[in-house]
């Protein structure tokens, strides 16, 4: 699944009680995480999150995070992390007047994966969370991964990188001190909703970082990661699946295409893109009794290709 582009985390923020009611009718639970678990990192990026208009002092409040596990397994595509009192989710309570405790963030990560499993029943409910036209779009980490790019990423790199960016890198490019190994961009100017562009080694992050076992055969594994930011108080976010149907989506994957040429990640496939979408869309696209457990096979890949039928036909 290298060289190819695909979703790989989605927020969205929902009512917590209707999210609840969810759950439990597919007779799954809501549990605290453990210290251990897969998702531990990310509910640590997620917690730390800084209230950037700094209304609230960080100990006036403590983030609540729960989990549901979708099915057996580490992946941490299985899991949905539930997210509570947070400066975000009270500023959506404002909007609405409602309390401050009514709403949760929702985050599904690790749908794109080329060196991991994805399983097709996690996939499913993660689908249905996604067609909720009243779960509301906060962000879209869209990722490319290539391998044709065989050199370090180092403090050498920044300034190329910013000027092959410009104009969207004007505010700057930072890496990391001791030993970087990413490249980030966190104010892109001019592209909207496109907010942040990070290009970082990803065999090093999932050695080092990570801390997972990975064939050294991927060791020029680089990946470039584009964030689309929305307002999920603006009446015109409809949801997930709503935006993967309109032309809206449509331009901002031109925008993420000008994004990786200018980054020269050039070689890469749209053909994971489409098929995970379809998927999402329409679980019967998802794969057939020789991969029915994996959802991001090649072999479920390669029948969506010759396959006659597409809800969803991506055109950039």
């Amino acid at each position: 699944m290298f060289n190819q582009i695909g979703v790989d985390t989605v927020q969205l923020i929902a009512n917590y009680t209707t999210v609840i009611k969810m759950v439990e009718r597919m007779g799954l639970s809501v549990t605290v995480p453990s210290k251990n678990s897969p998702v531990s990192r990310t509910i640590t990026d997620i917690e730390n999150i800084k209230d950037h208009h700094q209304r609230y002092k960080h100990d006036e409040f403590k983030a609540v995070t729960e989990v549901v596990k979708l099915t057996k397994g580490k992946s941490v595509s299985n899991y949905i992390i539930i997210t509570k009192n947070i400066p975000l989710l009270f500023d959506h309570a404002t909007h609405h007047k409602k309390a401050k405790d009514s709403f949760c963030l929702l985050t599904f990560t690790g749908l794109h994966q080329p060196n991991s499993k994805n399983n097709s029943d996690a996939m499913k409910i993660v689908s249905k969370f996604f067609k909720r036209k009243t779960f509301k779009r906060v962000s879209i980490d869209i990722a490319i991964d290539t391998q044709e790019d065989k050199e370090p990423i180092a403090y050498k790199r920044k300034e190329p990188f910013r000027a092959n960016l410009m104009p969207y890198s004007k505010h700057g490019v930072i890496i990391p001190p001791n030993g970087a190994t990413s490249l980030y961009i966190n104010r892109v100017e001019g592209l909207k909703p496109i907010s942040k562009v990070l290009y970082y080694d990803k065999y090093l992050k999932e050695k080092n970082y990570l801390k997972r076992e990975v064939n050294h055969e991927l060791k020029n594994w680089k990946r470039l990661e584009v964030t689309l930011t929305f307002d999920a108080t603006d009446r015109n976010n409809k949801g997930f699946t709503q935006y993967m149907e309109s032309m809206d989506f449509m331009d901002d994957v031109a925008s993420i295409d000008e994004v990786a040429r200018l980054a020269k990640v050039k070689t890469y496939d749209t053909d994971y893109l489409i098929y995970q979408i379809n998927s999402l869309l329409d679980n019967r696209f998802m794969n057939n009794r020789e991969s029915k457990e994996q959802f991001n096979s090649v072999e479920s890949l390669t029948r969506f290709k010759v396959s006659d039928f597409r809800r969803f036909i991506l055109v950039i």
